[in-house]
């Protein structure tokens, strides 16, 4: 059986390693064009920062395709004969016998004037992260690859997420001063706090009206705004880029907003969202929606015999009707081990579990469990703002009769246990009761107390 694998992110890689564990004499390609080695993309920021090398990031060990008899291809896919079935490269082909696409996200682009000067880039690739080292740093910035002399002077191909982006002309002689971080979310975030710890003056210009009202609401977001500013970071809510402002040279040197603001950068980091990287099929006979995600059912099965679809290009069923991506690591992660069952021919499908997510939000802890409405759509059932020796925010949201959702700041939380909760239908009342033994605070922070009139009566 041949198995050919496009993507050796978290999920391709998780298929991967499902299929040889029990079949050792199947053929395994896995094409990528982004890198040679599996490495997790939530830590690019730990790199930029200066705290992690780029092996360190890598969680498996380089030597892990010889051992698994993996045929590594680093090219790049631009598209799927699903008659022929064969996976086309630039100039070459590779026959399949089940094909797993798993070629995860781009950034998503602006149309800003300026927008394409040297300076400007994203912040959600390894090619990325090489260039924002070399724009911030002048290079690797901890233990890193060496830097190759033509590293940022050849695209890989037009239109690729994985280009090779010119550096400003100046930056092998000096390293950038200032920074503009365009976008709410995580990835901005990661960014500002990337570029705080590297000594730049960075700014934060986010369209809304906070910070990242998709997943907090308002107050959560003036506590974020105000922990961003202590920290030195110019933080601009509501307004919106008018124009990136280049000098001569074609560098970047400014950017304008629509409510006149003006300011002075030397790097400009675009985080206004992901995107499925599903562009290279757009000539292939496999069906995906609007949005680009690649259409599946509960068995990730795409419009084509044989070919499976899992990570962030994938569009999964959503409770209520319609598909969309879940872009995420551990829905990648599960999403990949359901393909690896595919791959093998037995009957899986991918069952969503419980929502969770968390993350460290400057210096704020932020934990998400379940469903709630979105920061937009108001008040949740039960609302406790702490601002005792700890400060932290507890939004529980309630749903005919029993808990619903969490969303959680300040303290650290175990999502499993309070997702578990959610599973098992508890009470408000319950769920106050056991509050603690969901904590997940270092033992030098006091517990969370709940006031006695906060209380809910049983």
């Amino acid at each position: 059986m041949r198995i050919v694998i496009v993507g050796n992110g978290v999920a391709g890689m998780e298929a991967a390693l499902g299929v040889r564990a029990r079949e050792p004499r199947w053929s395994i390609t896995i094409v990528s064009e982004e890198s040679d080695h599996f490495f997790s993309r939530t830590a690019l920021m730990y790199v930029l920062a200066g705290q992690m090398s780029h092996r360190d990031i890598e969680p498996l060990e380089r030597d892990l395709y010889a051992r698994a008899r993996f045929d590594r291809v680093r090219a790049r896919a631009t598209g799927v004969d699903v008659n022929a079935r064969v996976v086309e490269l630039a100039g070459d082909t590779i026959p399949y016998d089940r094909l797993l696409v798993a070629s995860g996200s781009r950034p998503r682009s602006a149309a800003w004037k300026g927008a394409h000067l040297r300076g400007v880039g994203h912040f959600v690739t390894l090619q990325d992260l090489e260039w924002l080292e070399h724009e911030v740093h002048g290079g690797p910035s901890c233990g890193g690859r060496p830097p190759r002399p033509d590293a940022h002077e050849t695209p890989i191909a037009h239109g690729s997420p994985y280009r090779r982006r010119q550096v400003a002309a100046e930056a092998r002689r000096r390293t950038a001063r200032s920074a503009l971080v365009i976008g709410g979310g995580l990835i901005g975030i990661e960014a500002v706090e990337s570029l705080l710890a590297a000594g730049l003056t960075v700014h934060l210009w986010v369209r809304d009206e906070w910070f990242w009202p998709l997943a907090i609401d308002r107050r959560e977001g003036a506590w974020i705004a105000e922990a961003l500013r202590s920290h030195g970071v110019e933080v601009r809510y509501g307004d919106e880029v008018e124009e990136l402002l280049g000098g001569d040279d074609g560098n970047v040197r400014g950017a304008r907003s629509t409510q006149g603001a003006e300011i002075a950068v030397d790097v400009v980091v675009i985080a206004i969202g992901v995107v499925p990287n599903t562009e290279w099929l757009a000539a292939s006979a496999i069906e995906r929606d609007r949005g680009g995600g690649i259409l599946v059912d509960a068995g990730l099965r795409t419009s084509a015999p044989d070919v499976l679809a899992a990570g962030d290009c994938a569009s999964v069923p959503w409770p209520g009707g319609g598909h969309r991506p879940e872009q995420l690591w551990y829905t990648a992660r599960d999403q990949g081990r359901v393909a690896a069952r595919r791959l093998l021919g037995d009957e899986a499908t991918y069952a969503r579990g419980i929502f969770y997510n968390s993350a460290k939000l400057v210096d704020i802890e932020y934990t998400a469990v379940g469903q709630l409405a979105s920061g937009r759509d108001g008040a949740a059932d039960w609302l406790f703002e702490e601002r005792g020796r700890v400060r932290s925010s507890t939004r529980i949201a309630v749903r005919n009769g029993h808990v619903a959702g969490f969303s959680l700041l300040g303290r650290r939380w175990d999502h499993s246990v309070l997702g578990r909760w959610i599973a098992e239908r508890r009470s408000l009342a319950w769920v106050l009761d056991h509050l603690t033994e969901a904590g997940w605070d270092s033992e030098l922070v006091p517990p969370l107390v709940v006031p006695p009139e906060l209380r809910v009566t049983r």
